[in-house]
């Protein structure tokens, strides 16, 4: 085994309240992926600050090249240990273009005059390196996320680092624009460079790793090959305990027809809705697939009220309804969980109980009735087995999988029959993985209609009754459980493929 590049010796970090790092130790070998698994609050992200010089260790000694190095902060990092991070919220600045962000606190200059020359054309090399083509001078908030996630990574390039630690980088991502980041993280490490990759996703470990370490309670389990570690093994040591099937379909019978609509036209800014019509009948779950782009989230936003479609019908039990704004979807017993959960599904600054009722606040004389509201919580808390502090303790502390639980909360609280899913299990853990899951295959089985929205296939495929595949705004077409593969789902998302139209 050759001399670590990186080592951890039983370092600690603590925040008020919190031990998130304990006497950790870690070795990470010059050319490996090296892959970082654990729950939400395990210690990964933490521990990878305190590698790249974002968080100063309470504890513990981080040696490069067997010597111990002092903490100077993340620029030090980069630049003279060679160690750089790309964030899971990416650290782009939208407005300026790729050539600023590239450059940005590394500016060229000559005799004290900035060379947006030399930036452009240092910002082309950086860019070949991740095999993005676009325009150093366009606005970084212009580009499709994938694009962006590119920068980021050619920005912790900047500077020839030796180590580049990646943060769930593939969250935002479709399977197609994931297979490109692998490619680019093969070229990465075929060029000498080692990566440090934390990830929920347990089937990249295959893909990817050299070696894994799983974090649980902010302590190392275990660090083995990547041979070894198995998705249930991994599990194991991630929870210390057995899961059972991640994706529980159940065994329901499906009823009359909960949501229709029909015609469904809209013009959008990324895409038009063109004749989309869709039904979904009571302890159904309907899965919506397609490429980035493709509308599926346009549709479901426009079914529920919050985009006004131009044109097309909807109907809640054989009622029409008039959806005009997202009140009256909710009133006509619609539910959107948005895929961007902390901008769109919460109020982040508001406690657990404020969230639950924000769709239906009770109300008493006109004024908000707080013993019913905390009653509400409560109960809705004990359900879904929400685990927090307090129901006043604020949304933006807890994990994503206990913020993903009051959502849905929050949509049942407003009585909601038909509720659409939409990325439902994007930045959470496997273990919160599995009890979402659980609570859509519990909610179909009570009679509501579910609609999945999903980029990872694997979560349609298990869960659904029947997908619809979309592509360009239009329904390319439907299959049914027996007829689901992903071979047919891409045939259809990629036009490759005929299959059934609408």
């Amino acid at each position: 085994m050759a001399e670590p590049l990186l080592e951890m010796h039983e370092v600690s970090k603590r925040y008020p309240g919190v031990l998130a790092v304990d006497q950790v130790s870690l070795t990470v070998l010059p050319g490996e992926v090296h892959v970082v698994v654990g729950e939400n609050g395990a210690g990964k992200s933490t521990l990878m600050k305190l590698l790249a010089q974002v968080e100063r260790p309470d504890e513990g000694v981080i040696r490069v090249d067997g010597k111990p190095v002092a903490f100077r902060g993340p620029r030090f990092a980069q630049l003279v240990l060679g160690v750089s991070m790309v964030h899971q919220e990416l650290a782009l600045a939208a407005h300026l273009s790729v050539a600023e962000n590239l450059c940005l606190g590394d500016e060229s200059s000559r005799w004290g005059v900035l060379s947006r020359r030399a930036d452009r054309r240092r910002a082309r090399s950086l860019l070949a390196r991740v095999n993005l083509t676009v325009d150093p001078a366009r606005a970084v908030g212009t580009l499709p996320i994938a694009d962006r996630q590119r920068v980021e990574i050619a920005k912790a390039l900047n500077g020839n680092p030796r180590v580049v630690i990646m943060d769930e980088p593939t969250t935002m991502l479709t399977e197609a624009e994931i297979d490109d980041l692998f490619t680019v993280i093969a070229e990465l490490k075929g060029c000498g460079i080692t990566i440090v990759y934390i990830s929920h996703r347990l089937d990249e470990v295959a893909h990817l790793a050299d070696r894994v370490t799983v974090l649980r309670d902010g302590r190392v389990v275990q660090t083995l090959p990547a041979a070894e570690a198995s998705p249930q093994h991994l599990i194991r040591l991630m929870v210390g305990r057995d899961i059972g099937d991640l994706y529980p379909k159940p065994d329901v019978e499906v009823g009359d027809i909960l949501l229709s609509a029909d015609g469904i036209c809209r013009r959008g800014k990324v895409v038009d809705l063109v004749d989309c019509s869709v039904d979904v009948r009571s302890g159904e779950i309907v899965g919506f697939a397609g490429l980035v782009g493709a509308g599926r989230t346009e549709l479901a936003r426009a079914i529920f009220g919050a985009d006004i479609p131009d044109a097309g019908r909807v109907s809640v039990r054989g009622r029409k309804v008039n959806l005009r704004s997202a009140r009256q979807g909710i009133a006509a017993g619609l539910g959107y969980l948005t895929e961007d959960r902390q901008a769109e599904g919460l109020a982040m600054a508001l406690p657990v109980d404020q969230n639950i009722t924000l769709a239906n606040i009770p109300l008493r004389l006109r004024m908000i009735d707080l013993p019913a509201e905390r009653k509400i919580a409560q109960s809705w808390g004990n359900q879904l087995g929400i685990k927090a502090p307090s129901i006043k303790s604020r949304v933006r502390t807890l994990s994503g999988g206990n913020q993903q639980k009051i959502v849905v909360a929050k949509w049942l609280e407003a009585r909601s029959q038909v509720l659409f899913f939409d990325e439902p299990a994007r930045g959470i853990d496997v273990a919160a993985k599995a009890e979402i899951f659980d609570l859509i295959g519990r909610l179909a089985a009570q009679g509501c209609g579910i609609v999945i929205i999903s980029s990872y296939l694997p979560e349609l495929l298990n869960m659904c009754d029947r997908i619809l595949v979309l592509r360009a705004g239009r329904i390319a077409g439907e299959l049914a459980r027996d007829e689901f593969s992903e071979e047919r789902i891409m045939q259809l998302a990629t036009g490759t493929g005929k299959g059934f139209q609408r």
